[in-house]
């Protein structure tokens, strides 16, 4: 279980004060599907990051299975274990190849080349792109590049992923086919999802929906297992 307990995160001093979280307390099951909705500026990213550790609250605490990901573990290494990332920006590495890509994670942690290109080549043929291992990222389609970074994400089977407008920059038709993808992965693999998004269509498809607005939750939606 991923929990926030007690969270605020303050920018800037005195009367330059902003409180960008305000007391949030959110526990994320695990193999759940999650959304975090709200406006610009209602805490969401904020929200997002200091759950996975990219970021420090004020005061409050980040758990998960009980441990404080900021003080009992490296958190780092928490995260490149247990949190795949797709963002909506793909971020891949546009001259190298779509093997290589999905690799990286593993790179980073040191994994020699021959087992993270086997690891790799599994997490594509999750999201249906074996054929395209090759290939450069720069030569494929807004969808392709999305599937990639999905694949990327899933590498190291975390048990936990995290979406930020994952569909941003898609048009419908791919969108719809991202949006499928991550659901049928979600529930498949029994990973714990998280949906930070503007799309209401798209966070109803949760089983939980939070509402942010100015840094506080507005309201919190459980609809049960589908």
């Amino acid at each position: 279980m991923l929990e926030v307990v007690n969270v605020n995160k303050i920018y800037g001093k005195k009367d330059k004060a902003f409180n960008a979280l305000s007391d949030i307390t959110l526990s994320f099951e695990k193999g759940t599907s999650n959304a975090i909705v709200g406006k610009s500026g209602s805490g969401k990213s904020t929200l997002l990051h200091i759950l996975i550790g990219l970021d420090h609250p004020t005061n409050g605490s980040v758990l998960y299975d009980g441990k404080n990901i900021l003080k009992d573990m490296n958190t780092d290494s928490w995260r490149g274990k247990n949190v795949g990332i797709v963002f909506q920006q793909f971020f891949l590495q546009p001259n190298d190849s779509v093997i290589d890509n999905v690799g990286l994670p593993l790179k980073l942690q040191g994994i020699a080349k021959k087992k993270r290109n086997i690891k790799a080549a599994e997490a594509l043929k999750k999201v249906g792109l074996e054929d395209r291992m090759k290939s450069k990222a720069n030569d494929l389609s807004g969808g392709q590049k999305q599937r990639v970074a999905i694949a990327r994400a899933l590498v190291d089977n975390p048990s936990i992923l995290i979406a930020d407008e994952p569909t941003g920059n898609l048009d419908t038709e791919n969108g719809d086919a991202i949006e499928n993808l991550l659901f049928e992965l979600q529930k498949k693999l029994g990973t714990t999802l998280v949906i930070v998004t503007h799309d209401t269509d798209l966070a109803k498809r949760c089983e939980r929906v939070i509402y942010l607005k100015d840094g506080k939750v507005e309201k919190d939606t459980y609809k049960g297992k589908k």
